[in-house]
Order: C-alpha cells, then structure tokens, then sequence
C-alpha cells in the first residue's frame, strides 16, 4: 500500500463529501483559530485545487 499524507487522506475524505468539507469550514471560521483555518484551508485547497485538463488525454 502506498503511504500519502494526512492532507492526501483529508483532502479524499472532502471530496467524497464536499457538504462535510463546507460544514467543517463554516465551523472553523465560526469558533476555531488562525492555526486551525490555515491547516483547513491548506487541506481544501489539496481537495479541490483546479488542474489543468489536457484536452488531447
């Protein structure tokens, strides 16, 4: 088995449900730290960071 990160690991886990991603957020902004935002937004931008498509795959 292949070992990923943690952020790996969440960042699959938000995109397999993308309503739980937005509540956690909205919960963070609400009542957690700076610390915790970053890491959160560092984990959402690992989820759902626009790629580039290549149109000739």
């Amino acid at each position: 088995m292949k070992d990923r990160s943690h952020d790996e690991a969440v960042a699959e886990l938000f995109q397999a449900d993308p309503f739980y991603a937005a509540e956690l957020l909205a919960e963070v902004v609400q009542d957690g730290s700076a610390d915790e935002l970053a890491i959160l937004e560092r984990q959402l931008s690992v989820a759902f960071a626009t790629r580039e498509i290549n149109p000739n795959s």
